[in-house]
């Protein structure tokens, strides 16, 4: 996975690992995973799904564990570190455009101990009127007659909307927008252009499957983020300043050079496309005054970086019907 998977889907399969050894260590008598048996993954099943002392997972869940679970161990055959899976398996059709099988279906084995009872995936569309009062109640901060709420408990809705307009129209994905820096965006094009999109080009460290695209912006949505990144970070870098989160540490990526967004990084100059988004979150870059800031295009209210889970928890506060603040979440996905 390091190659390909972003590090959130890293972190989600490292933690249902760890779920699943810890249970052979702890319940199953200090249980290695490679001396596994079938029985363990029965007992695993019973404690995370059944057991009245257990988590009683969702089927979701469960059917993610399972699957997580499952690709380990068949990494671990093909590297000839276990000779079999505790996870049965079961034949499954799979309809292909390449003629595999009759019908144009290929067989290939799927885990037997899946739920068959999660929600199947559905493709929901959400026309631009519900999107745009999801967007003004749940991130700026508006109620449901589009007048400004007075509950509203953020203070950065042109950033909020912004955000969630750029990801809407280009198609970028929340990992790959949360990862985007100052490099990144293309310039605006001039008025009397007529250019209506601007073209970039999002690169291969950052991408779903380490896949690089063109990314086409439209030129308002490209208007709106450029005047977020002139007029709103102002405060939030002036808070960062004293707080001396910019001050060059050793774990601190800097771009001498904005012209030429390099960093070194081992003895050696490594361009800014080619950094992760871990790696972009140390990126300080000098500005025309010779201070340091951040390079990352999204900052909370800190002057850092937003992260991925910053941004599926923008908060805001409404009024409750008694008259109670309360906290909603639009959850950004």
């Amino acid at each position: 996975m390091a190659g390909v998977s972003p590090w959130n889907t890293q972190a989600a399969h490292a933690r249902d690992l760890r779920t699943y050894f810890d249970f052979l260590r702890f319940t199953r008598g200090r249980r290695d995973w490679r001396d596994a048996s079938m029985d363990d993954r029965a007992a695993f099943e019973w404690w995370r799904r059944r057991d009245e002392r257990g988590p009683r997972l969702e089927d979701t869940s469960w059917d993610r564990e399972v699957s997580t679970v499952n690709q380990f161990y068949l990494w671990a055959i093909e590297q000839d570190l276990v000779r079999a899976s505790p996870i049965r398996q079961r034949a499954a059709s799979v309809w292909s455009p390449w003629r595999g099988g009759a019908c144009g279906t290929m067989v290939r084995q799927v885990p037997a101990e899946t739920s068959h009872m999660g929600p199947r995936r559905e493709v929901k569309w959400l026309p631009p009127k519900s999107y745009r009062l999801w967007r003004n109640v749940g991130l700026c901060g508006f109620d449901s007659k589009e007048m400004p709420g007075r509950g509203f408990r953020g203070r950065w809705a042109a950033r909020n909307a912004a955000y969630a307009d750029s990801m809407v129209r280009t198609g970028l994905r929340l990992y790959e927008h949360s990862a985007l820096t100052v490099f990144d965006l293309p310039e605006l094009p001039p008025a009397a252009s007529g250019i209506v999109n601007a073209r970039a080009v999002l690169s291969h460290a950052i991408s779903k499957g380490r896949s690089g695209r063109a990314v086409y912006w439209p030129v308002p949505v490209l208007r709106d983020v450029r005047d977020y990144m002139e007029w709103d970070p102002a405060e939030m870098l002036d808070y960062g300043r004293s707080r001396g989160f910019y001050l060059p540490t050793r774990r601190s990526l800097l771009v001498e050079d904005p012209a030429s967004p390099r960093v070194r990084v081992g003895g050696r100059w490594v361009p800014v496309t080619r950094l992760d988004a871990e790696e972009r979150r140390r990126l300080l870059v000098t500005t025309a005054d010779g201070r340091w800031e951040p390079a990352m295009v999204w900052l909370n209210q800190w002057g850092l970086p937003m992260t991925m889970s910053g941004w599926k928890q923008v908060p805001m506060i409404k009024e409750s019907p008694a008259g109670q603040r309360t906290r909603s979440r639009p959850a950004l996905r």
